[in-house]
């Protein structure tokens, strides 16, 4: 399936993420287990700012490290590994295609490995930690449910497994696994955080109580099983045993920063006496900036604290010098957006950056936060205001045109966009992401005409732009010029052969007009090799197999597609098209039926039903 990439590609200029690289998760210290324990980071043990229900690329990289050590020894023998001399040959070539970084090559050599020997359960764990080098996840629990069927009471196998689910987000698998490892092993310090935090996320408060109980008793001297005891007491608002259960994880470990911010929230709920839960606020915040000078939270909490308990000019004196701190330390500012995002109260925001300003009302990059936070809070006027006061000599000038222009296409006022960036290109004739990203909002306006018009300005000043060429083609194919169209993106793939969005692009217009569908499974198949758990990409390779008739090939790969991409109408209408082909006429209707429903497009609408009748009536024929 083709993606027209709106706006220029939102990833890269209009998300927050993408532009200043937050993460909204968070990021904190590691929580240890006592001293003969595996770390977990706080991904996993969960604290205030951050998700426990995801595993991400840290902790992938933890799972492949972990494989590269079983894997350490280059004199192994046969003896060593649980596989027999006939798959050795293929194992010992499948590691050297992944030492030179050939990861598709390992996975065919490993697959032949597995084919001589499947009972090997180190060539299949080799297999998910290839997988997910590869970043195919799919395959790589597939792998992983198969191992876990035939060896149900492996420890290893069950983490890993469980490890996955928690990537792909099937917490109620994961939970699942993670109290079968607790069963399997008592002493799995790592799998209590992790299912504690699962229990807390998902309204199981009672459970996770009773486990972090259990885990205390268990490890008594661990300072993880107090803090987690102390968060659900926390979170249950049991605050005398919650102070009790954080007060002894700093003893503990002193310099510990997370139970002191949930002391904080305790005392702010002011269930002591008001003036002494203050001095307590107070004191723990400057114990925390005592342990960590740059602990951003902290840092902005404790001013924003005494600017609401009437300190104000106290609160105005930190944030000045908060401010000509960091207003030079991108990384420092960045996280301080991400820390008042997280907070999601625009009041906070409002007297934080009013603040911070005083010190240096003209700062760019101060003005360009300011921006993205609001933007985030969805303060549009306010983020506009700020967007407007970067100057032109700043770095985070022509992020800032852009977000003002797309902030105005979300308040469904696209001219004021265009009216916005036609502005700016009299400033910058010359900068093509400027002249892609004003073509984008063209197209987005069906003014095809003005949109190919300024990409071929582009391109006169710069002939090979890649991105240039690719927003051509698709303005070309829009536009029912399919010659133009390949012929951009012929151009884009001889220019950057790893262009998966063009390799892609191309392949599935082949597959729409039904020819060179040799080619296309080649294009499309290589996209999808530079980008393994892409909807769309594999939903155009199915395409490609349906087109050519290999309809069983294409159920299982759209399937997938499916899977990956849930919400997409048209991928779920090319699955059932392909149910239709095999006769499946149950899983057919049931699938237009589920296309029908995510389909916001009349016209596509009605064809959706007119196939829906059919099928129906297909079906009343075979009864």
């Amino acid at each position: 399936m083709k993606q027209h990439l709106k706006y220029f590609s939102l990833s890269i200029f209009f998300l927050v993420n993408a532009l200043i690289g937050l993460s909204l998760s968070g990021c904190g210290s590691l929580i240890k287990s006592t001293p003969q324990k595996t770390e977990i980071t706080q991904k996993h043990a969960k604290t205030p700012s951050e998700d426990s229900s995801k595993i991400d690329g840290e902790t992938v990289r933890d799972m492949i490290k972990e494989e590269d050590q079983l894997n350490a020894d280059d004199e192994m023998n046969t003896e060593d590994q649980d596989f027999s001399q006939s798959a050795y040959y293929y194992y010992i070539k499948s590691e050297r295609h992944k030492q030179k970084g050939e990861t598709a090559l390992a996975i065919d050599a490993l697959q032949q490995a597995i084919d001589n020997d499947p009972e090997s359960i180190y060539l299949k764990k080799s297999m998910i930690f290839l997988r997910l080098i590869n970043k195919d996840n799919v395959n790589a629990i597939t792998v992983a449910r198969d191992l876990a069927q035939k060896h149900p009471d492996n420890e290893d196998i069950l983490l890993i497994l469980a490890k996955l689910n928690l990537q792909l987000n099937n917490l109620n698998e994961a939970k699942t696994l993670y109290e079968r490892i607790i069963e399997l092993n008592p002493q799995n310090h790592d799998a209590y955080i992790v299912l504690g935090n699962l229990y807390m996320e998902n309204n199981g408060s009672e459970k996770a109580l009773r486990l972090f109980s259990e885990m205390v008793g268990h490890f008594p001297e661990s300072y993880a099983a107090h803090f987690f005891l102390g968060k659900v007491n926390v979170q249950k608002k049991n605050f005398i045993q919650a102070e009790k259960s954080l007060l002894r994880s700093i003893e503990l470990k002193k310099d510990l920063v997370e139970p002191r911010f949930e002391l904080i929230a305790i005392y702010k709920s002011n269930y002591r006496s008001q003036k002494d839960s203050d001095k307590k606020v107070i004191a723990l915040y400057e114990d925390i900036l005592k342990i960590d000078k740059n602990n951003i939270k902290a840092s902005i909490e404790l001013p924003l604290f005494l600017y609401k308990k009437g300190e104000k000019s106290k609160a105005s004196r930190m944030f000045v010098v908060f401010g000509q701190q960091y207003k030079n330390n991108e990384t420092m500012m960045m996280a301080t957006a991400k820390e008042i995002i997280n907070n999601q109260k625009s009041d906070d925001a409002i007297i934080v950056f009013t603040e911070i300003l005083k010190g240096d009302p003209q700062n760019s990059s101060l003005h360009y936060i300011a921006g993205v936070v609001f933007d985030s809070l969805k303060e549009s006027k306010k983020a506009i205001s700020h967007f407007l006061k970067v100057t032109s000599d700043s770095e985070q000038y022509k992020k800032s045109i852009f977000h003002i222009a797309y902030i105005y296409s979300q308040m469904k006022q696209p001219e004021k966009s265009i009216e916005f960036l036609e502005s700016k290109l009299s400033q910058l004739s010359d900068d093509t992401e400027l002249i892609a990203y004003l073509a984008a909002f063209y197209e987005e306006t069906n003014q095809l005409d003005k949109a190919f018009a300024l990409l071929q300005k582009g391109l006169v000043v710069s002939p090979d732009d890649t991105e240039l060429l690719f927003r051509t083609g698709i303005i070309a194919d829009k536009s029912g010029d399919k010659d133009g169209c390949i012929k951009a993106m012929k151009r884009v793939i001889e220019l950057d052969p790893d262009h998966s969005s063009a390799l892609n692009y191309l392949g599935y217009t082949y597959a729409e007009l039904g020819t060179n569908l040799d080619e296309a499974e080649v294009l499309v198949t290589r996209s999808l090799e530079l980008k393994p758990n892409d909807g769309y990409i594999t939903d155009s390779l199915g395409w490609v197999y349906y087109k050519k008739g290999m309809y069983d090939k294409a159920i299982e790969i759209l399937e997938k597609a499916v899977m990956l991409s849930s919400e997409d109408p048209v991928i779920t209408e090319h699955l059932a098209d392909a149910y239709r082909e095999k006769k499946m006429y149950s899983q057919a209707l049931e699938a237009y039926r589920k296309a029908l429903s995510k389909n916001q497009n009349p016209e596509n609408k009605t064809a959706l039903e007119k196939k829906i009748d059919e099928i129906t009536n297909m079906i009343k024929k075979q009864n």
